[in-house]
């Protein structure tokens, strides 16, 4: 049984390297990026953490906490690769960080010791099983629906994702980044992941498009899971919690109580966003560990010495430009903790909960004054906003229009059809945060509890005050549910498991399993329709909780009950079996016709890679992704992605100015002219009506390269009489000027 759990963890990342192969990953690039993270990342980050580490830990959680300080080191990497005129490689930078922190005696005692015992093989396998599992709905949802090659006809890539490719190429020119779709605009958001991203593809020969389309989401999950894991394990003293957690992350998903939706109304979460929003994915890592952290600094007991609270500090600062709603969710937990310190007259505590705060407040207001530049990026107050909109939609003949031309003015919905979308958004979300029910009850002022429980509280309330144009006020959600995770696995990992638990589990998965049969695959049109499943499953889960022979066993019931709704879900987001969209399946259009991204504009953004100067701004004849009569969605950055260069104008829909103007447009943010008309048109007309002077205009703004895509207007003779052609394939065209 001894070797039960290394072949365990030799399956998770043979399955992983596996399925890219299978789904489109070269090998040689595969194994450029696993040398690029695991000398520039993992093995920096190992020697970084045991260096400071007060006491040993097991080789399973030295890797975890390797992954997030090795991203510290790579933050420094990367600003070497910026400023030298050679940049160093990262399997050459991380190789010297770990020998310097060999060569000093103290450090190399406690680098080369033996590790501490292991976490057993029940808790091994528990978590590498989960890994699996998150391996397979990656595969399943994600990887095959994303090749790195188009293919012959073309294929439809997430906006978003060309977006985070786009500003990859951005860092890797620049200390401090610019809107790299509109050469000379600020960005003033977070840019960390794209920062460390630039510095794995700097000299390893890993395309960038590969590397944010695929290998960084996917690398960047297992992290998480595995550090939240740890830290699961350490907050409550035992392996089992560690398990639990892996669980929560990757098995079992939201409450679902029909089939014609994977997650109901609410968002799938970890399931979701750890594709979707490559940031806010990154964002767990640092913001895990620092909650890890700050519970070790608070309460110091032997399991938090296994913890490097040394590294807190760099930690926060990581997480500052990680993304923006990390440090604010973890502040408001850090809140809670202190009022229960304060409760509890732990004086002695005290100070340590106000120094932590100052900590955490300080380095987020410097953040908003520096990386996010004093900007909001469209977030304003809106109490309960997201609800209302979310009303507005499920129940369009149960609310009242606002009267307003404005896109963002929100309409007048009554009581019940609010409260109706307050339930179809949140009770989804419920059964991973089930742990927290034994643990209000038996440790009500505990400041750790509070710790994870505030942190939740905070990203919930703070996504339900603020609304942005893009709904970006639902990532203070999102970046504080793992942290809750954390604290629910604890709370589960306190009850005596038995047989209860295996009737609960049985019950959840039975009710959900009775309702999606009998409701169908085709979502109720009504209020009552749409909340009977959900309270079909409270009730059930109510009465067998009363049930319960004794209060313990009931709370194991209930709780036991309530994950097993959430299987459901995970199974059907597995399999693909909902009749739910895809957010990975988005091509663009004009004039109605689609127009994916082609072989020929990846053939020549790579040729602009490696031909154009670092400081070459490219003009292209495509700005917007869908044209419906005048109406121009700015989210195309195909051609910055690709080139991994600023563009004089393309798709400027994220741009701070943009999101900002939009609370006082009549336009949905994405579809809003751009600001500066003039400068748009002679872009465009220097394609088809080209002249000397509208070159020379261009070239004032540093304009060298014109990129045309021959499926929009472009008028190649007059242009080949006015610019040499530097690359011609049958859909793209460059000419130098």
């Amino acid at each position: 049984m001894r070797g039960a759990a290394p072949a365990a963890w030799c399956a998770v990342l043979l399955a992983w390297a596996a399925t890219h192969l299978a789904t489109g990953t070269p090998w040689p690039e595969l194994g450029q990026w696993a040398l690029a993270v695991g000398a520039g990342v993992l093995l920096p980050g190992f020697a970084l953490v045991r260096a400071v580490r007060a006491a040993a830990a097991p080789l399973l959680e030295d890797l975890a906490w390797a992954a997030v300080a090795g991203c510290v080191v790579a933050m420094v990497g990367w600003a070497l690769d910026v400023v030298l005129p050679w940049a160093p490689p990262p399997w050459l930078t991380g190789p010297v960080v770990a020998a310097a922190l060999t060569a000093i005696p103290a450090a190399r005692k406690r680098i080369l010791a033996k590790p501490a015992p292991g976490w057993g093989l029940a808790a091994n396998l528990g978590v590498a099983g989960s890994l699996l599992v998150a391996v397979a709905w990656m595969t399943t949802d994600y990887l095959r629906y994303n090749p790195l090659d188009p293919g012959a006809a073309g294929h439809g890539y997430y906006f978003d994702t060309t977006f985070q490719v786009a500003v990859v190429g951005e860092l890797r020119h620049s200390l401090w980044p610019g809107y790299p779709l509109v050469s000379g605009d600020p960005y003033s958001y977070h840019w960390f992941l794209h920062a460390i991203t630039a510095h794995l593809t700097t000299g390893t020969g890993v395309d960038p498009f590969d590397s944010m389309l695929r290998l960084v989401p996917t690398s960047v999950l297992p992290a998480v899971v595995l550090l939240s894991a740890v830290v699961a394990r350490r907050v409550a003293g035992t392996p089992r919690a560690g398990a639990v957690c892996a669980a929560l992350l990757t098995v079992t998903g939201a409450t679902v109580a029909t089939i014609w939706s994977t997650d109901g109304e609410a968002p799938l979460m970890i399931q979701g966003y750890w594709a979707s929003s490559l940031t806010s994915e990154f964002g767990w890592l640092p913001t895990v560990a620092v909650a890890g952290l700050v519970l070790a600094v608070l309460r110091r007991s032997a399991d938090d010495r296994a913890m490097p609270v040394w590294l807190l500090v760099p930690f926060v600062l990581l997480a500052a430009g990680a993304k923006s709603a990390d440090l604010a969710v973890l502040l408001g937990g850090t809140v809670l903790a202190l009022c229960a310190l304060l409760v509890r007259r732990k004086w002695k505590v005290v100070w340590r909960a106000v120094a932590i705060n100052v900590l955490l407040g300080g380095v987020l207001l410097i953040a908003r004054f520096t990386l996010y530049g004093g900007g909001d990026y469209g977030l304003q107050i809106g109490l309960a906003g997201s609800i209302r909109a979310l009303a507005g939609q499920l129940f369009p003949d149960a609310v009242q229009r606002s009267g307003s031309d404005l896109c963002l003015t929100l309409p007048h919905v009554p009581a019940v059809p609010f409260l109706a979308a307050a339930v179809l958004f949140l009770v989804p979300l419920a059964p991973r945060l089930a742990g927290f029910l034994p643990l209000l009850r038996r440790r009500p002022l505990d400041p750790a509890m509070w710790l994870f429980l505030g942190t939740l509280i905070a990203g919930l309330g703070a996504m339900l005050v603020f609304r942005q144009p893009g709904n970006s006020n639902y990532y203070f959600l999102v970046a504080a549910y793992p942290v809750g995770l954390i604290g629910s696995a604890w709370g589960i990992s306190e009850l005596r498991w038995g047989r209860a638990a295996w009737v609960g589990l049985a019950f959840g998965v039975a009710c959900t399993l009775v309702i999606a049969w009998f409701v169908g695959a085709n979502p109720p049109s009504t209020i009552s329709g749409r909340l009977a499943p959900l309270a079909v499953l409270a009730l059930a889960v109510i009465v067998l909780g009363a049930l319960g022979f004794s209060r313990k066993r009931g709370t194991v019931l209930v709780v036991f009950a309530l994950l097993g709704t959430g299987l459901l879900s995970t199974g059907l987001y597995l399999t693909q079996a909902s009749t739910k969209p895809s957010y990975n399946r988005t091509v663009s259009q004009v004039g109605g016709t689609d127009l994916p991204v082609t072989r020929d504009e990846l053939a020549a953004g790579r040729w602009l890679n490696e031909h154009a100067g670092p400081d070459d701004v490219l003009a292209v004849n495509r700005v917007c992704t869908q044209r419906a009569g005048e109406t121009c969605t700015a989210k195309l950055y195909d051609m910055s992605a690709f080139a991994q260069r600023r563009v004089d104008v393309e798709g400027w829909a994220y741009a701070p100015r943009n999101l900002d103007s939009a609370w006082q447009s009549t336009e949905w943010y994405a579809d809003q002219p751009f600001w500066d008309q003039p400068r748009l048109n002679e872009e465009l007309t220097a394609f088809t009506s080209p002249s000397p002077a509208l070159l020379d205009a261009l070239r004032a703004r540093g304009v060298h390269w014109l990129v045309a895509d021959t499926r929009a207007p472009v008028n190649q003779k007059a242009l080949d009489a006015l610019a040499p052609r530097a690359l011609t394939l049958p859909t793209m065209i460059i000419w130098r000027i």
